[in-house]
């Protein structure tokens, strides 16, 4: 495997609007959901976020996923109440897609390492951090259950996310093109 990329593309106005784009792709696609959101929630959203790892890089990314976490929580809330624990994740979370799929290969091996650390280290370690704190649940017994729907997803949300990037790959979509 090569490399991370630890750089985003440039800020200009073509890229706030495509920034501005995937962010509401992502409020969407994570609004599709089943289950709660204290214990375990199965959404679309993790496509929209390597689209928005790929497309805008590390920092930007995670910059695009604090706006979402900020949109969804405060002016689309559905009930659930807004914690900074999950702003946290949701810029690690970008960070990590960039990193990984940022001017990178899009081989299946690079996909399935990326959403194996997405799940380890966003769904895994910290949402179960944040709902432990919220709602004074032991650490370990959320783990337990929490644990094997995120064995379950990695296969499947990794062969999705083959799909749709190297679908997107195929066409050679750079909207970070000069034109």
């Amino acid at each position: 495997m090569t490399k991370l990329t630890w750089s985003s593309p440039k800020l200009t106005v073509r890229m706030l609007t495509i920034t501005a784009i995937l962010v509401a792709i992502q409020v969407v696609l994570s609004k599709i959901s089943i289950g709660s959101d204290s214990l375990v929630k199965i959404s679309l959203g993790f496509i929209a976020t390597a689209l928005v790892g790929y497309f805008l890089g590390p920092w930007l990314g995670g910059i695009a996923l604090v706006l979402n976490d900020l949109i969804a929580n405060t002016l689309l809330s559905t009930g659930s109440s807004f914690f900074i624990g999950f702003t946290f994740s949701a810029f690690i979370s970008g960070i990590i897609a960039g990193a990984f799929l940022r001017n990178q290969p899009l081989s299946w091996q690079r996909l399935a390492i990326y959403e194996l650390v997405q799940i380890l280290v966003t769904n895994v370690f910290f949402t179960t951090l944040w709902i432990h704190v919220l709602y004074t649940t032991p650490f370990n017994t959320l783990l337990l259950v929490r644990l094997p729907k995120e064995i379950i997803s990695w296969p499947i949300e990794t062969f999705v996310i083959v799909v749709v990037l190297q679908a997107i790959a195929k066409h050679d979509f750079k909207l970070d093109r000069g034109y």
